[in-house]
């Protein structure tokens, strides 16, 4: 900037119409020196983790994870955050154009990385997120019959599960033989992927719960691997 402030820098964008948002954007924030923390991130995937580290996953449940399309995800084991990564990649993340701005232009999340980094299939059928109304008894239910045990209505909040309870309840189903029937086997798997699929692939920024929205698609565990896990993913 000139002594005189006969010339001055501007953050940009020079045309407002496409970076709408630009007020509100967290680079505004950064160039009026307002704005010097490191992000932290929120996730509810990390006593899974912890808990098949101690309990490693049988191989029985192994094959109906790989059945369903998830077992990538599983593979890749707990990911490592960058947070100060993370931080510059939101700082140059536009949400008008789904893009990240960088110096040497724009780029964006494919199919391609989804599929490459986690595996996922990127065709089939559609992961429909619709979040139904139920009353804490119908996820009850539904808890029971495709994860093996029913949480206390304290552990369900705005149909959402309370990480700790399935916790709890995988402490005891991993320590299972192999013996166990192929229904048994199922719940186990179901649970697996569930927090996958809630705490890892589709979180959000609660920390304590997953979303019962995603339990139901779950119940055939012979079509799980049609879906376009992948897609949902990206999105």
């Amino acid at each position: 900037m000139a002594s005189n402030n006969a010339y001055q820098l501007d953050p940009g964008p020079l045309d407002p119409s496409v970076l709408t948002e630009q007020l509100t954007h967290r680079s505004r924030d950064i160039w009026d020196g307002k704005d010097n923390m490191v992000l932290n991130t929120r996730r509810c995937d990390g006593k899974f983790w912890d808990l098949v580290k101690k309990h490693p996953i049988k191989p029985r449940v192994l094959e109906v994870i790989k059945l369903s399309g998830l077992y990538g995800v599983y593979r890749s084991q707990r990911p490592i955050v960058d947070r100060s990564l993370i931080t510059s990649l939101v700082e140059r993340w536009r949400p008008e154009t789904h893009t990240f701005h960088f110096r040497s232009g724009e780029a964006t999340i494919t199919f391609q990385d989804v599929e490459v980094l986690y595996g996922l299939p990127v065709n089939g059928n559609p992961v429909l997120g619709i979040e139904q109304t139920r009353d804490k008894a119908h996820w009850q239910s539904i808890c029971a019959r495709l994860l093996g045990f029913t949480p206390v209505p304290g552990d369900i909040k705005y149909s959402c599960l309370k990480v700790s309870a399935l916790n709890k309840h995988m402490q005891c189903q991993l320590k299972l033989s192999d013996m166990e029937t192929q229904d048994i086997v199922n719940q186990i798997a179901r649970c697996c992927m569930f927090w996958l699929i809630a705490g890892t692939l589709m979180a959000d920024t609660s920390g304590s719960y997953l979303k019962l929205m995603y339990l139901p698609i779950l119940e055939d565990v012979n079509v799980i691997g049609s879906y376009s896990w992948g897609s949902a993913t990206l999105a």
